[in-house]
Order: structure tokens, then sequence, then C-alpha cells
């Protein structure tokens, strides 16, 4: 095949096209419509063989692309396009304000009827004709559907709800849609969807996503999920959960993103995964994104063996109730109103765990616990938390927040907080073989800071630290580079040159800050240095 298509590339354009650019030259016009026309049927890729074109169509798909874009090239690609039933599995059944749909645009295309609207890759209708379309050109590919019926103006009227509930019957009473569905986002709904008229309408849904459950709804969702025993993505609300919370679908689940929701009404968000987690036996990837706390005091132990990506927000004592050896990512964030006393007396253990990300009041805990294998690590200590660490747990040096070396395996890592030149060189102190290395001060009270950790950065004596870093970042407000920079660039350009001559030289230096222009208004600057 290899052979085929190299010898079909390597081929030369026909004589005829040749020669229909040779013989009107001396003709402007015809000569432009020559050229116009030669394009489909000379040049290497016109001799590439319909599948691997199709394969190529579909890169673009994924990458988000519109297959009508395809289909305007030549007559060949719209040919092979239109026959793709892959190409059009994406649709977007919509009524409302098109504005409301981002990057929503049109497409008018030779020798097929009609005007088109797409968003993305997917295919945007607003009637029940438009959607058989859609569906016939599909073939039998596996469909990915997403729901948005947004209200033109206050208040729903009646043609709205009626043309929207014939668009849901459509797809979800007739097998030769309903069966084929495997990923269906709801954006929107109306406020009255129809009861559907069979038990199971989503026999082979692997994804399921809702933005969130609208009044009245509830009862939708429950006909529409249950006895999905397929389900391996799910991205839903805290209100969605806790209409599904009861049903047989999690155990296969692989991905679990909830996401806050916008209605109070819920008694308790925690109280809903405390049910749901312990069911998700094949659980690789969760997230709970917004400020849900979970875990919390009443969830019990819970075992993941399978979890790799894990992302929360709650108290780091917490954290404890999950069992994970096979956790490779950990991002977390704590309350700004947690203390560190809360936290004394945690130690963690993940011995697969490469990256760490925390925003914290306390960093004890982090450089507490068994992380044998970390990578990359990112901390956020909230602003002056430091020297409530110093308070309240009595500490009498900044390396009892940051101990020396406890983390000789982290390739990359990223410090920010108060700025304190001790306590970023106690941070860099315990990573000492750190790569790439970023420093974000939040806040800078000393005028002079960041001329000592610049010195112990380019110091070759024993005090010298990060010595095999070959890329340094200074973020943020750092050294009021703004304001001194005549007399703070000399001092950035030294280390630059110094550790030119280490075993592992500095590649580069980047420095930036904020410029505040009044008080809603700031620009941000950059300025690398290198060798």
């Amino acid at each position: 095949m290899e052979r085929e298509i190299s010898g079909k590339l390597s081929s030369k354009p026909s004589s005829d096209a040749q020669l229909a650019v040779v013989d009107h030259s001396s003709d402007l016009p015809s000569t432009l419509q020559a050229i116009l026309n030669a394009p489909s049927s000379v040049g290497p890729i016109s001799a590439l063989p319909p599948e691997i074109l199709v394969e190529i169509f579909q890169a673009c798909s994924d990458l988000d692309d519109s297959p009508w874009r395809l289909a305007c090239v030549c007559v060949r690609w719209r040919e092979i396009a239109i026959q793709s039933p892959s190409l059009w599995r994406y649709i977007c059944l919509f009524y409302g304000d098109i504005r409301s749909i981002w990057s929503v645009k049109q497409w008018s295309i030779p020798g097929v009827s009609g005007t088109f609207l797409t968003a993305g890759r997917k295919q945007v209708y607003a009637t029940v004709k438009g959607l058989d379309q859609a569906i016939l050109r599909s073939g039998s590919t596996p469909l990915d559907i997403d729901l948005s019926f947004t209200q033109r103006g206050d208040v729903e009227s009646a043609a709205h709800q009626l043309l929207a509930q014939n668009l849901l019957l459509r797809i979800f009473a007739q097998k030769d849609t309903y069966s084929r569905i495997s990923r269906l986002t709801i954006t929107q709904l109306p406020s009255d969807p129809p009861a559907i008229p069979i038990p199971n309408p989503l026999p082979n849904l692997k994804a399921f996503e809702w933005i969130e459950l609208g009044s009245g709804c509830t009862p939708f969702i429950r006909q529409l999920i249950s006895g999905c025993g397929k389900l391996s993505s799910i991205d839903v609300s805290f209100g969605v959960l806790f209409a599904v919370q009861d049903f047989d679908i999690w155990r296969h689940v692989k991905c679990f993103y909830v996401k806050d929701s916008s209605d109070d009404s819920f008694p308790s968000e925690a109280m809903a995964l405390n049910t749901v987690i312990p069911e998700c036996l094949s659980l690789e990837e969760f997230k709970v994104m917004g400020f849900e706390a979970w875990p919390v005091k009443t969830t019990p132990p819970v075992t993941c063996r399978h979890l790799h990506t894990l992302e929360l927000y709650c108290e780091a004592k917490y954290l404890q109730r999950i069992d994970a050896p096979l956790l490779g990512y950990l991002e977390l964030y704590e309350p700004w109103s947690n203390s560190p006393r809360e936290s004394k007396d945690i130690c963690m253990e993940f011995p697969e765990l490469a990256t760490l990300i925390v925003r914290t009041n306390d960093s004890g805990w982090i450089f507490r616990s068994k992380l044998p294998k970390l990578k990359s690590l990112t901390v956020t200590l909230g602003n002056g938390a430091a020297l409530v660490n110093r308070v309240e747990t009595k500490v009498t040096t900044w390396g009892d927040i940051f101990p020396p070396s406890v983390f000789p395996t982290v390739e990359s890592a990223i410090f920010q907080a108060v700025g304190h030149d001790n306590l970023f060189v106690a941070a860099l102190q315990s990573v000492p073989n750190a790569e790439s290395i970023t420093v974000i001060p939040d806040a800078v009270p000393d005028p002079g800071f960041g001329s000592q950790l610049v010195q112990r950065l380019s110091s070759t004596s024993p005090t010298g630290i990060c010595g095999k870093a070959s890329r340094i970042q200074f973020g943020n407000r750092w050294c009021n580079f703004g304001v001194q920079r005549a007399s703070r660039e000399p001092l950035f350009r030294g280390l630059v040159a110094v550790r030119q001559g280490w075993i592992t030289p500095l590649q580069s230096l980047q420095v930036y800050w904020t410029e505040d222009r009044g008080p809603t208004e700031y620009l941000t600057h950059t300025q690398t240095l290198s060798a």
C-alpha cells in the first residue's frame, strides 16, 4: 500500500491540465478559470485513494473542524466527505438565540441545496426535517448528540415548547437514533420535557454530560439514565447527581466529573458522593470542580484501586479517607480558612504519585507525606500563610516549613507564597535536583526581596541551591522589577553568566511582572534572559 501511494504521489499533472493553462495563457479570464478547475485534478494530494482521504478528514474532525469546510475544497472532496458517515455523527439540536452558540458558522455548499449551520464539528439543526437529514447522513455510526434549547425572550413560547418536544421525541423514541447514541451532552432543556415512551432509551450510551438540572427535568433525566449499563464517563452538576445517585450505573464509570450547582436546594453534595464513589469500581479519573468540599468528616474510608487522576477541594486531613495505590496525579485545593493545626499530624502515602498541585495554608503535611516517585510539584501558600505557620506551629526556621532535600526526585517545581527570601530559599532546597523552577511572590513586604535568593542560586558553595536547574522563572511582583529594573537587571544577567560554566548550564531565565495602571487595569511584562 505504501509503495502504491508513493508512486501515486510522485505522478505528474496530466497533460490535459497543463495544456489548459498553456493554451489560455493569453486570455486572462480563461486562464484563471483553468487554474480554479485544475487543483481538483493535479497535485499529489489528488492522487490519494478515498480511504486515506477519509482518515485525513477524520483527523480534521477530531480537531473540531466542520466537514463542510472540507466539502468546499473541490468536487471530489465534497463527494468523499458527504459519503463518510463518521464525519456527520456530531449533531447539535438547538432552538433559541443562535448567538448563544459559540463560533457558529453558516455554509453554502456548491452542488448541495440549502444552507447549513455548524459549531465546530457539530451540525446544528432546529427542525425535525434537518435532524432526519443529519441522521440519514450519519449512516449507522455511533452518534454524539448535544441538546441546547434556550429560551427566546423571558417567556418560553408554546411553539418553542412543541418544537423542542418533537425534536426530543425524534431522538429518544425511534430506535434508529437512540440505540446509536454513544455520547450525550445536555446544555439546556425546555421547561417541560416530554415523557419518553420506552423504558431504556440509551442502551449504548458511554459518555454523559449535563450542564445544569433545570426545574421539572428530574423525571426526564431519570428516564434517560436508568439502565445505562455501559456508561464510562459522567460529567454532571450536583443537582443531576442527586437525581441519579440511586441508579445502578456506576460500576463501569472510569471518568467522573462533578460541578458546582447553581441551585442551593440540595442538602448535602458530600452525602451524594459518599453514596456514589464506593460504587465506582472502575474509577480512573475523578474531579470535583468548583468549591464543594469532598471528602468530609462523614465520608467513610473508600478504596479506588484504579484511580490515577484526582482533583478535589477539601481539607487535607480528609484526603486520608481515600486509598488510591495507583494515584499518579493529585490536585488539591484547601479552604483558606483551614488552620495549620488541622493538618499537623497528616502523613499520606502515594507510592505512584508523579504530579502534585496544592493550594494550602500549611505545607508541612506535604513534606511529611511519602511520595517516592514525585516528578512535578506546585505549592501555593495563602497570603501570609508562612507567617501564620510560624505563629501557630511555633516553627523557628523556614526549613520547618520546607525541609531540605525532602523531594530529591522532583524535576519541575513551582512555589507561590508571600515574598520572603528565606522562605523561597528553603522551598528550593527541598527540591535539590529540579531542572525547572518557578518562584512567584504574592506580596513583597521587603523592597530588597530577591537579592539573597539570586545570590544563592549563583553560588557554587555548599550554600548554593538548585544547581541542576536549566530553566528558572521569576514571576509576578518579582523584585519590584518594573520600578527598579535598572538596578535589578544586572543581578539577573549575572546569574545567567555565572551558571554558564556549570555542569548543567542555565538555558533560560525569565522574569515577568505586573504593572498596575489603575483600579481595574494592569499590564503584564515578560523579559527572557538567555546565554
